[in-house]
């Protein structure tokens, strides 16, 4: 999947790639060009339903962030946080009436400010979200919230919900990249992971963000459902 969109005034271009590789089909993906607004959501565990709390909490942060938009570059962040509480709440009141399960979250959210573009993001579980700069260095944004096989913060648990602790602002520049990714691509283990150097090495290698998207989900050695989303800026 490939979207463009260029930013008016700015003469930016926004090109993103979306790769998914489905083995228990509980994995989402959020892209929404007019929005700019991108995330990853893996249903937890082997519970068959944690599918319905991923494309819940999709579903309701799409709706929030549509209905509450705001153009102040320095409260985007809490915009996020509140979107991901607002799904949290959802799945909950949704679990009442049938078996839904629970699921991580990474969203990231691009916004403008005068000449500037902004990055906001926000993440709870184990999905994870890297920013790559204009020097080629990539960083990881979001840290893993599991110890083992468990994840210790997710949305839909009351039991292993313990808020959202982590969401920034990051001024981009031309020749940026965002990477969002579920944990089948960054696996869980020494004989699984991908490391930070090789998921640069496949940004620096790749020339479209669908390329890079594609190479992420094929390299990936979990056994997993592997979701990656490559966002790429230039001018």
């Amino acid at each position: 999947m490939n979207e463009e969109k260029k930013l008016r005034d700015y003469n930016l271009k926004i090109t993103s790639g979306l790769s998914k590789k489905l083995v228990k089909g509980q994995d989402v993906a959020l892209v929404n060009s007019e929005l700019l607004l991108f995330g990853v959501f893996d249903g937890i565990g082997k519970d068959e339903n944690s599918l319905e709390a991923a494309l819940l909490a999709s579903e309701t942060i799409h709706s929030s962030v549509e209905k509450n938009e705001d153009k102040s570059v320095q409260n985007s962040p809490n915009m996020l946080v509140n979107a991901l509480n607002e799904a949290h709440k959802e799945i909950v009141i949704e679990s009442t009436f049938r078996s839904v399960g629970s699921t991580t979250a990474s969203i990231a959210k691009l916004t403008r400010n005068d000449e500037k573009i902004y990055l906001a993001w926000a993440s709870v579980g184990d999905s994870r979200i890297y920013l790559r700069d204009a020097n080629g260095s990539l960083t990881a944004l979001s840290h893993d919230e599991s110890s083992g096989i468990y994840v210790d913060n997710c949305l839909g648990n009351e039991k292993h919900f313990h808020g959202i602790s982590q969401e920034g602002l990051v001024e981009l520049f031309d020749k940026g990249e965002i990477v969002i990714v579920s944990d089948g691509v960054i696996g869980s283990s020494e004989e699984d992971s991908m490391g930070i150097e090789e998921i640069n090495n496949i940004l620096m290698e790749s020339k479209t963000a669908q390329e890079a998207a594609d190479r992420l989900t094929n390299n990936a050695k979990k056994i997993d459902d592997k979701t990656a989303i490559v966002i790429r800026i230039k001018s």
